[in-house]
C-alpha cells in the first residue's frame, strides 16, 4: 500500500563530514549558479506551466538564487517564494521582482495561489508527503502545481550526475560529491511520482533530453497536477493525528 511509504518520513539527513561542512554553502550556491549547470538545467525552467501567463498568484517553492524568474513573464502577475537560504538570493538582481518572500511553507496563506511550481526542489523536502499535504490547502479551488525534477534512481541521471558534477567537484576539492548527493536528494522519481498520485487525482508527467518519453533515458521529469484528492488527504491526515 502507498501508506507504507509514509513509514520512511520525515526523513533525516546524512551526516556531513567536518571539512564538507566548511564548504558546503560555498559549494551549494556555486553548483546553482555556474554557468554549466545553468545550460544543463534549462529544460527544467522551460517546462513549467504557466510561464507565460500573467495576472497570477505564484508560489515558487525552493527558489534558490531566484534563477528561474528570468523564464516567467511577470507583468500583472503576484511572484512571491519560499526559500530558507537567505544567503542564495541576497545579491540576486531578481530579488525586486518578488512580492514575498518565506522561509517555510506554513507561513503561507492559505485558498491563495493559482499556481504553486518548484525547479530541482522536491528532491530536497524532508517531509514531501506532508508537502503535498498542506500545499493542497494554499492553492485556489482551481489551481494547480507543475515541479521539475531530476530522474533521480535512473541511469541516464546517474551517469550524468557523476560525469558533470561529481568528477568536477573531486578535481576542484578532492572530495567525492556522493556525500553532498546523498545528503541533499532525499526523495527519487519514482518516490516523488507516487506521492503525487496519492495525494492528486490529475497528473500529467513529461520527460527531457535525450529520449522525452521515460525516466530511464532522461535526465528530468516535470510532473503538473491538480485536483486533490480528499479522501487519501483525509487517510493522511488520520496518520498524522496518530503520531
Amino acid at each position: 500500500m502507498i501508506t507504507k511509504i509514509f513509514k520512511i518520513y520525515p526523513k533525516k539527513r546524512p551526516p556531513l563530514d567536518k571539512a564538507l561542512q566548511k564548504i558546503f554553502n560555498f559549494e551549494y550556491k556555486k553548483n546553482r549558479t555556474n554557468l554549466l549547470s545553468q545550460l544543463s538545467e534549462s529544460w527544467l525552467h522551460f517546462s513549467i506551466r504557466g510561464r507565460k501567463q500573467s495576472g497570477t498568484n505564484t508560489l515558487e517553492l525552493g527558489a534558490g538564487t531566484l534563477n528561474h524568474l528570468k523564464y516567467e513573464k511577470l507583468e500583472n502577475k503576484r511572484y512571491d517564494v519560499i526559500e530558507p537560504k537567505k544567503f542564495l538570493y541576497a545579491n540576486s538582481k531578481y530579488k525586486k521582482k518578488v512580492c514575498k518572500f518565506y522561509s517555510s511553507i506554513k507561513k503561507v496563506p492559505e485558498n491563495y495561489y493559482d499556481r504553486i511550481i518548484s525547479c530541482a526542489t522536491l528532491e530536497h523536502l524532508e517531509d514531501l508527503p506532508y508537502f503535498l499535504f498542506i500545499s493542497a490547502k494554499k492553492m485556489k479551488k482551481n489551481g494547480y502545481q507543475s515541479h521539475s525534477i531530476p530522474c533521480e534512481g535512473y541511469p541516464t541521471w546517474n551517469f550524468v550526475w557523476w560525469f558533470f558534477s561529481g568528477i568536477i567537484f573531486r578535481l576542484r576539492t578532492g572530495f567525492s560529491f556522493r556525500h553532498i548527493q546523498k545528503y541533499e536528494h532525499l526523495n527519487n522519481h519514482d518516490e516523488i511520482v507516487k506521492l503525487i498520485r496519492f495525494f492528486y487525482k490529475e497528473y500529467e508527467i513529461s520527460y527531457s533530453y535525450p529520449s522525452y518519453f521515460s525516466p530511464y533515458l532522461s535526465f528530468y521529469a516535470n510532473i503538473t497536477f491538480c485536483n486533490p484528492n480528499k479522501k487519501n488527504i483525509k487517510i493522511y491526515q488520520k496518520k498524522l493525528k496518530n503520531l
